[in-house]
């Protein structure tokens, strides 16, 4: 054979061996690390009857009673609440919910209050301004009176409908809710009844 060929024989066989090597040969791509930062829960409103929730009566002889709904919005700026509440109907009766001083000039969206059922439906926003609001305050008061004079422990409950929407979030900004427990009924030594 020729020195020609043979050398031709030689380049052939070393291009191959590259190509086979190239073809193999899968190059590692430089690790990126991820650090994930921590956010803080979007969800920041507290919505509560306070500890112990007191019901406050306007006389010693008389069986009606007002019971304050407090917010605390952390850094949520809400622009509005829907309250779903349960209250026991055989016990407290003429239930009623007006919003409180936190929103200067609210809207009332919903009020409906199922005497049968005890469920109350109440839902307001920041009225015309639209702009949400932080801060803590009395969202909402609630009115009632009760069915009898003795003295009866009793609850109104958040249900899981309840939500406060606020800016920035398209889901509900409420973190917490503390319901209200409390005793109803004329004691003729206090004025007001207290969560036990």
């Amino acid at each position: 054979m020729s020195k020609r060929t043979l050398f031709l024989i030689f380049a052939l066989f070393l291009i191959t061996f590259v190509l086979l090597l190239l073809a193999f040969y899968q190059p590692q791509a430089p690790k990126t690390t991820v650090t994930a930062i921590p956010q803080e829960p979007v969800a920041q409103t507290v919505l509560s009857f306070g500890n112990p929730s007191i019901a406050t009566s306007s006389s010693f002889t008389t069986s009606n009673y007002s019971l304050p709904i407090s917010i605390s919005t952390g850094k949520n700026k809400v622009t509005a609440v829907q309250l779903e509440l349960q209250y026991d109907p055989s016990i407290l009766t003429n239930v009623k919910v007006a919003s409180g001083s936190f929103f200067p000039n609210p809207e009332v969206l919903l009020n409906q209050i199922d005497t049968n059922t005890g469920r109350v439906s109440y839902a307001f926003d920041v009225g015309f301004t639209g702009k949400g609001i932080t801060g803590k305050g009395i969202v909402a008061n609630v009115t009632f009176s009760v069915k009898k004079n003795t003295l009866e422990k009793t609850a109104i409950v958040f249900l899981p409908k309840t939500l406060v929407t606020a800016e920035g979030t398209s889901k509900s900004a409420l973190r917490l809710t503390v319901n209200g427990l409390f005793t109803v009924g004329v004691n003729p030594s206090t004025t007001s009844a207290t969560a036990r």
